[in-house]
């Protein structure tokens, strides 16, 4: 608003707070931008104005107006004229960043696959993805997951097609099988364009980074290695954007008397376990994370007559339904109501969840914070098998073993097991910190470079709100911030440069400083690229508000996507009748076994689900409220 009569003069006079139209031209071309501004406005602001919305930087900008017959540059300090005529650019148009090489993608799991369908969206073809296998897929569904595993979050959140730009996979399961989702990636890989810029058996040895000072640009010299030949060759990139995943480096452990078992002693992924030895007999699974909850499926599919999960502290594992509300929820879920939603669950099995180490909640349970050191395992069978006794958790950790004997620490023996399965987790992979030449993730970019790129799935948990349990949705936002920031890197440095001080205020605090940042601490044994779940929320939180203007809108756009993709993909009916006839298969073969409990009715109807989406969206909307409430 224009100040008052009364209101004081600025220092250097009075200003004029007239608006006007002014036109703004192109040299060399009859292109024409018409711009409302004040009388008072400055060069300098129209360069900065220009600048956002081409991407060219303020510096490469020259302002020139016609004074008689002559062209003459207008200084930064002076007002704008009715006509100008602007040098530096060769559109209003944004002006995308022309790279020398092309882009590099490492690893064709879902990460990398996933990056390279958002640039050939963008129509960024000069791209290149070195895998090093002879398929795609990545290190989570060819090398750990087995014939057996499924997909424990619903299809409708995990997928290759989760962008505005893809339609939904149609006609596969609501909890697709390994072979299953790897069919759905070859598909998508081959609709999308993207085979002809992958390169199968060849894997990124090293890769030597070199400034240009002349240019500011850097060089990236890859050393590749031919996995069928060992020949290693060169290739030089523009930018290097890698996913390796967190599931590269699977922990192992050996038991005392191993040797004594006399049954079989197997890690339960990358097709080790033979599970028709678990037919019948008792099987020891030890670890209980994600893929703890997913081997107990696996065992029960096999019909082992006794499981005994082994763990050194019980998890939240979470009911099928409920993953599925929280990745359908516009607004993300407080903890205290995904522990409300869980609950019928827990006393189905005579837990109480509120108990468990991972829950931390005020005195009247409306505000929770859930911290644990494994993702949710999710699935019904969990708590089925438990419900009828086929599966017992014990907590504690294996001493010893003996001939078909597990020796805990506690001085329980459990006897008559035939099979081990050992789910230790994943131990952190150095390798990656060391090729990427590493210093401190700014955000999801390597030392604060938009050229180096990183992105892997959150490992812990540690919320007060939960907007996911997939990968796909993140992969998908931050892949969109890389092309972007590849194209105009100049609201790259201005995003990196947010919160900043100049020293002439004799403050210290650098620019960047509102990145969120993460170094490597080998005390710790936790690698630079390794960012934990309240980190990386952090992360998302603090970048997606400090967004350039466009890219903002685009993210704004996008908001409700998440809720779209899920129930185009599979109504809540669909989803409900597949949960519900997954549930009574596993009663049935529960009854077989003998288990003589009487078979409850699945968790969830209908309504019960509606009613929860529901309420998940007025909370919402009353959180949502109250900020603005105190914006103002």
């Amino acid at each position: 608003m224009a100040p008052g009569a009364n209101d004081a003069i600025p220092r250097g006079g009075n200003k004029s707070w007239t608006t006007r139209s002014i036109t703004v031209g192109l040299f060399g071309s009859d292109e024409k931008l018409e711009i409302p501004c004040m009388v008072h406005t400055k060069i300098s602001e129209l360069k900065q104005m220009l600048a956002g919305k081409t991407g060219v930087s303020e510096g490469n900008l020259e302002i020139y107006c016609k004074q008689g017959a002559y062209m003459t540059r207008v200084t930064d300090a002076h007002e704008v004229r009715a006509k100008l005529l602007v040098k530096g650019i060769t559109s209003f148009s944004r002006q995308k960043k022309v790279y020398a090489h092309p882009h590099v993608i490492g690893g064709a799991g879902q990460g990398g696959l996933r990056m390279a369908i958002a640039f050939v969206q963008r129509k960024m073809f000069d791209i290149v993805v070195f895998e090093r296998r002879e398929r795609l897929g990545g290190n989570s569904w060819l090398e750990w997951a087995n014939p057996q595993s499924k997909v424990q979050t619903e299809l409708g959140t995990y997928h290759l097609n989760w962008s505005e730009k893809s339609e939904v996979p149609k006609g596969m399961p609501v909890w697709p099988s390994r072979d299953e989702l790897l069919t759905h990636f070859e598909e998508v890989t081959d609709r999308e364009g993207i085979r002809p810029y992958l390169r199968f058996k060849t894997e990124i040895m090293s890769v030597n980074i070199k400034e240009d000072k002349s240019t500011n640009e850097l060089e990236f010299n890859f050393t590749l290695q031919d996995k069928a030949t060992q020949q290693e060759s060169n290739f030089q990139g523009a930018s290097f954007l890698h996913f390796p995943g967190n599931l590269t480096n699977p922990r192992r452990e050996t038991y005392q008397g191993e040797e004594l078992f006399e049954g079989s002693i197997n890690y339960g992924m990358f097709s080790e376990v033979n599970y028709e030895n678990v037919t019948n007999n008792t099987v020891a699974i030890v670890g209980f994370g994600a893929f703890a909850v997913e081997n107990i499926r696996t065992s029960c599919e096999y019909q082992a007559k006794k499981i005994y999960l082994l763990c050194r502290r019980k998890n939240l594992a979470m009911p099928r339904l409920i993953s599925w509300e929280i990745n359908s929820s516009v607004y993300p879920l407080s903890g205290a109501m995904v522990m409300r939603h869980m609950q019928k669950a827990y006393d189905m099995i005579g837990d109480d969840p509120w108990d468990y180490y991972a829950v931390q909640a005020s005195a009247d349970r409306q505000n929770v914070t859930i911290m644990q050191k494994s993702r949710f395992g999710i699935g019904d069978v969990y708590f089925l098998s438990r419900y009828f006794g086929a599966c017992e958790v014990i907590v504690g950790s294996v001493k010893r073993l003996s001939p078909n004997t597990i020796h805990m620490d506690s001085g329980m023996k459990i006897e008559g097991v035939t099979a081990i399965l050992k789910l230790l987790g994943f131990d952190p992979e150095w390798s990656v910190d060391k090729l990427m030449q590493l210093k401190e993730m700014k955000g999801f970019w390597i030392n604060g470079d938009h050229r180096r790129c990183h992105f892997s799935e959150l490992p812990e948990m540690n919320a007060q709100r939960f907007g996911g349990t997939s990968y796909s949705p993140g992969i998908c936002q931050v892949s969109s911030w890389f092309t972007w920031f590849l194209n105009y890197p100049d609201d790259f440095k201005n995003m990196m440069s947010t919160g900043g001080v100049p020293a002439l205020l004799g403050m210290q605090r650098p620019p960047g400083a509102m990145i969120p940042t993460h170094k490597p601490d080998v005390a710790k044994n936790v690698p630079g690229h390794v960012i934990d779940a309240k980190l990386g929320a952090t992360m998302f939180m603090m970048l997606g508000a400090m967004l350039p203007a466009p890219l903002a809108e685009y993210e704004a756009n996008e908001a409700p996507h998440k809720r779209q993709k899920q129930w185009a993909t599979h109504s809540l009916k669909e989803v409900i009748e597949a949960a519900s006839a997954e549930w009574y298969k596993y009663c049935d073969m529960f009854k077989k076994h003998g288990y003589e409990k009487p078979i409850p009715k699945y968790l969830y109807t209908l309504e019960e689900v509606n009613a929860m989406v529901a309420e998940g969206d007025m909370d919402g909307d009353i959180q949502i409220a109250k900020q603005q409430a105190r914006a103002k």
